[in-house]
């Protein structure tokens, strides 16, 4: 640091500033909205479990759109609280990442459409990925521990959806139940508590021992 060009010094310095006004910010009021988007996702996914084992109209399936749409109004209804902190370029690049995350589900939501409810498990594997990219790029950017664990977490429980699949495909087809069946949304729910539900509330947690 000492042989650094004083000018690159400060550039250096001024990102580093960024950097943690944005990571402050993030832990302040990451919490709200990580709680809103994960429970939105964990409830509506327990409700389409229930539906599908026990037998329920196919036409419930389009309750997996009340996930965006509850999560959007929720948000706008419940906004975390507005920083008196000027928005620095980091802000900027999370928001474009999760912009870009969000409309990456648009052709995945899409592809379901036009192919079917049979790659239902490729639609929760990709969506949670997708999300869990974004989480983990976000600690990477904002160099913040609990995106980077959260996301990281999320990204190895994608695993989980290709292997439970490979699992069912070895198995009889007499053997395969509703249940086993619907499993994965389990799968999809579980990635959401840990991807999100759970860093929500520490970010909340952290939030309130600030204010104190």
């Amino acid at each position: 640091m000492n042989n650094m060009h004083p000018e690159a010094a400060e550039s250096l310095a001024l990102i580093n500033r960024m950097i943690e006004n944005t990571r402050n910010r993030l832990s302040r009021n990451s919490g709200r909205p990580f709680l809103i988007w994960g429970y939105t996702t964990v409830t509506v996914s327990l409700f389409n479990y229930v539906v599908n084992v026990t037998g329920g109209p196919v036409g419930w399936s389009w309750s997996w759109f009340l996930i965006p749409v509850v999560g959007f109004l929720l948000t706008r209804l419940f906004p975390a609280k507005k920083s008196t902190e000027p928005r620095t370029e980091i802000d900027r690049i999370v928001s474009a990442v999760w912009a870009t995350a969000s409309l990456a589900l648009i052709p995945v939501f899409a592809f379901v459409l036009f192919h079917g409810l049979s790659y239902r498990a490729s639609l929760f594997g990709l969506i949670a990925l997708i999300m869990a990219i974004a989480t983990t790029a976000t600690g990477r950017i904002v160099r913040s521990k609990i995106y980077i664990v959260s996301g990281y977490a999320g990204l190895i429980l994608t695993l989980l959806f290709p292997l439970y699949d490979r699992y069912l495909k070895q198995l009889p087809a007499g053997r395969v139940d509703a249940t086993m069946l619907n499993f994965e949304i389990l799968i999809f729910a579980g990635v959401f508590i840990v991807m999100m539900i759970v860093p929500g509330h520490i970010f909340n947690h952290r939030s309130q021992r600030h204010v104190q």
